[in-house]
């Protein structure tokens, strides 16, 4: 029976995105905001050094979480969507379950390397008995507390509205907590506690919003897992493929970061890390944007709906080149008063940083559709081999620049390594498109639009 929609279809997804990316871009708004706010307070609390103590500690953490977890909502929309379509409420569940397993087995591994981790680098960071027993508990509940799973259900359910409910506890957490810390001038300890009780609270919101939308359940068992695998023959290389991807993307201004730390101090780490925060922040509509653009790439490909995805293409990649030039303008020409304004005057010697990471983040910006464009195609593996060379680039130009010029060194190669994935990306995506077909066996069943029962 032919639609009564009098909307074309290209018209009727841009309007289904514009509700999710504005469920979403409202939650993000409040998080950038609180976000800005609670790292100013850690900033003028504990100032420069300790500052840039606990932003090594943060970062060492995140780096291990980002390493370790698997980026499993993706294939939880990738695989989900396919059998909840087709009404497969057992095959469902199985994915779940698989993904669950993948997000427990992943945090106790890393938690626990982590945890030992800790006590080896300390010494390198300068880091106190007392600071490396902190890193190491922050690390260890960080890593109990990233599942992807719960994120990956709402999505799949189109239930973007209760994710930007869940995802709001952990700014407003931390915010609260700074707040309580700045009155009582607490130390690093005090700021790691916060984080790691806002991971947590956030933690356990969205995986009970989660389970009362799914109400297949999850499951569980080495017999189920076995049958996930069966019943999706690529699933495990997609779960692998994207989040061996995902941790390259992330390791270059984490690792960057403690490179800093090691070589120049906790203080030019901690302004290093504060301008990568304030460039993220600028760019984090994008961000919002891929969640929300992701899965109705997948719908598109699954229902060979070349048209449509074309324009789709197009319309974004035109929208992000704007917004990238917006954001490279606006750190060139403030970039001293914005971390004046955040920070404090002590920390207007990262403006150099903030407007290299500025502009790292504008050549992702651009780029920002084509990594959800190759994997709702299934061509993870090209997003996996693009990061792989540009992690290969930045670490050569890491330790060819870091010795003589610094933290601007650093920065220099975020630039180039941004540059060269999204060259990558931006090659295969022109041919993907010229290709005018899917690969076949990557996509098993057409794709709707799902919602919660």
């Amino acid at each position: 029976m032919a639609s009564t929609d009098p909307l074309p279809a290209h018209d009727r997804l841009l309007a289904r995105l514009a509700r999710n990316v504005g469920w979403l871009l409202g939650g993000k708004g409040i998080t950038g905001l609180f976000s800005l706010i609670y790292l100013a307070l850690a900033a003028r609390t504990l100032g420069p050094i300790r500052f840039g103590v606990f932003m090594l500690v943060l970062t060492y953490a995140q780096l291990f979480a980002n390493i370790i977890q698997f980026q499993s909502w993706k294939g939880v929309i990738r695989f989900g969507a396919l059998h909840l379509a087709e009404g497969r409420r057992g095959h469902l569940a199985r994915v779940l379950g698989f993904s669950a397993v993948l997000d427990w087995s992943s945090a106790l591994i890393g938690a626990v390397l982590a945890a030992v981790g800790a006590f080896i680098v300390g010494p390198m960071f300068s880091w106190t008995p007392e600071v490396q027993r902190e890193a190491a508990i922050f690390s260890a509940a960080l890593l109990f507390s990233t599942g992807a799973t719960p994120t990956g259900i709402l999505r799949l359910f189109d239930r973007f509205d209760l994710l930007t409910y869940s995802e709001a506890f952990m700014p407003t957490v931390r915010l609260i907590g700074a707040i309580v810390a700045w009155r009582v001038s607490g130390g690093v300890g005090t700021f790691l506690f916060v984080w790691g009780l806002s991971s947590v609270v956030q933690y356990a919101a969205t995986w009970v919003t989660a389970m009362i939308i799914n109400r297949g359940g999850l499951a569980l068992g080495r017999r189920s897992l076995a049958q996930a695998m069966d019943d999706n023959p690529k699933l495990w290389r997609f779960m692998w493929q994207t989040s061996l991807s995902s941790s390259f993307g992330f390791l270059w201004l984490q690792a960057g970061t403690l490179a800093v730390g090691a070589y120049a101090g906790p203080a030019m780490a901690g302004g290093f890390r504060l301008a990568d925060r304030v460039a993220n922040a600028l760019a984090r509509p994008t961000e919002t944007i891929t969640r929300a653009l992701y899965p109705e790439l997948a719908r598109l490909v699954a229902s060979d709906d070349r048209a449509t995805l074309r324009t789709l293409f197009r319309r974004t990649v035109v929208i992000s080149g704007l917004l990238a030039v917006l954001i490279v303008v606006i750190t060139a020409t403030g970039g001293h008063l914005i971390l004046r304004l955040i920070a404090g005057k002590h920390f207007e010697f990262a403006q150099p940083f903030l407007l290299l990471l500025s502009i790292a983040a504008a050549i992702n910006i651009a780029g920002f559709v084509l990594e959800p464009f190759h994997n709702a195609h299934g061509r993870s593996g090209r997003v996996l081999r693009a990061r792989m060379v540009a992690a290969a680039v930045y670490i050569v130009f890491l330790a060819a620049l870091l010795p003589t010029l610094g933290a601007i060194g650093a920065a220099i190669a975020a630039v180039v390594t941004a540059a060269v994935i999204v060259g990558q990306l931006a090659l295969s995506a022109r041919d993907i498109l010229r290709r005018g077909r899917i690969e076949p066996g990557t996509v098993e069943a057409p794709v709707q639009s799902v919602a919660a029962d």
